[in-house]
């Protein structure tokens, strides 16, 4: 029986080709093995395709979040807000800078609720991450993003799950004043581990790059060290894939929105008598469908996993625990967060990539439907 992965990387065989070409030009010593063209040339085209000013290569998303907050110089007493549904990284990074977590309840998209982030700012709040779950831009994003730029507190976009989604004619990291992306093996496009920030302002560009090349001076021909930084630059490896996968984006976002609209169709009916419910982009926006989200409204979604997991239909449910809940946050978080309680209990995730084609998402929705109709 097949089996239905949530998530896989995907390489064109004509990609692979290419890339073991240029990989062993890299290996007979043709070319540098770290922080050379490749790197330089994939910052550029990110750049390009986010429509953003400045785009700096790093070896993880978790990186890119940590050295984006360390470029604004928080302080023991300074909070910053985030989403409790979201990746471990997104918290730990504010520890990591050494500034405090504030934990903010979602909406019903799963995205960072404004009234709730409006009720935790205070006179110690110096940013916000707001994380494109799944790949969705929340559709309060500009009134988000306007409203903080009024208190001069800063905007971060988590763009984990978000290549290439828009809002209106804004692209994922290029709406906050950072945008941190994830290349990990099961992102929309990957580098294995990798990661990028994008930003417009020229004073954080510069600082982020430096933090990420040891705190060193980009601008002085010699190593001249002005920041404590560290080493969290990528490969040429590594940028030799997202070279050839940002190629590929469009081609990617195409498919996994044809296969979401397969799904979205079948489920027309559970849509309509209240059984079911998906998230809902903007109409001018697209969602990038890292993850296929479905909200189960009258079953229970534990027993409804379990049995698509028997079918090989390898549903998940990201994240669990809520963040606030993580043991390494615990001691710091007293509050209640209904709505992501709520809704973490009733998620789960289809399967969506590109090796998933269009007889297969019959199949799948068919399956899923069929154990809801039980």
């Amino acid at each position: 029986m097949k089996t239905y992965n949530t998530a896989f990387p995907y390489f064109p065989e004509e990609d692979i080709e290419e890339i073991l070409k240029e990989t062993r030009e890299i290996l007979c010593g043709n070319k540098m093995l770290t922080m050379g063209e490749n790197v330089s040339e994939f910052e550029k085209q990110f750049s390009n395709y986010c429509e953003v000013k400045y785009a700096i290569a790093t070896n993880s998303c978790t990186s890119a979040l940590e050295i984006s907050l360390s470029s604004l110089n928080l302080k023991g007493d300074d909070e910053v807000i985030v989403p409790v549904q979201t990746f471990i990284a997104t918290g730990s990074a504010v520890l990591k800078v050494g500034a405090k977590i504030a934990f903010c309840d979602v909406d019903d998209d799963f995205l960072l609720d404004f009234e709730s982030m409006k009720k935790l700012i205070n006179k110690n709040t110096k940013a916000v991450i707001m994380v494109h779950f799944a790949g969705m831009i929340s559709k309060n994003i500009i009134k988000i993003r306007d409203y903080l730029k009024e208190k001069n507190i800063v905007l971060i976009e988590d763009d984990a799950h978000a290549h290439g989604a828009t809002f209106g004619n804004l692209k994922a990291g290029n709406i906050g004043d950072l945008g941190c992306f994830s290349f990990y093996s099961t992102k929309i496009m990957t580098t294995g581990e990798g990661g990028m920030i994008t930003t417009n302002n020229k004073e954080l560009y510069e600082k982020c790059a430096s933090m990420r090349s040891r705190g060193m001076d980009i601008n002085y021909k010699g190593e001249l060290f002005i920041n404590l930084g560290s080493n969290h630059r990528v490969t040429e490896f590594q940028a030799l894939l997202g070279l050839h996968q940002l190629k590929r984006l469009e081609e990617f976002l195409q498919h996994r929105n044809k296969i979401a609209t397969i799904y979205k169709n079948a489920l027309f009916l559970l849509i309509e008598n209240g059984a079911v419910r998906l998230q809902e982009p903007a109409k001018d926006s697209r969602h990038a469908y890292w993850r296929f989200i479905v909200f189960l409204e009258k079953h229970n979604r534990d027993k409804i996993k379990e049995k698509l997991n028997l079918l090989n239909i390898k549903a998940d449910a990201p994240y669990f625990p809520l963040l606030h809940n993580q043991p390494v946050f615990k001691k710091n978080d007293k509050g209640k967060y209904p709505n992501a309680q709520k809704l973490s209990a009733r998620h789960i995730s289809l399967p969506i990539h590109m090796l998933i084609n269009e007889n297969d998402a019959r199949y799948i929705i068919q399956e899923l439907i069929g154990l809801l109709n039980d």
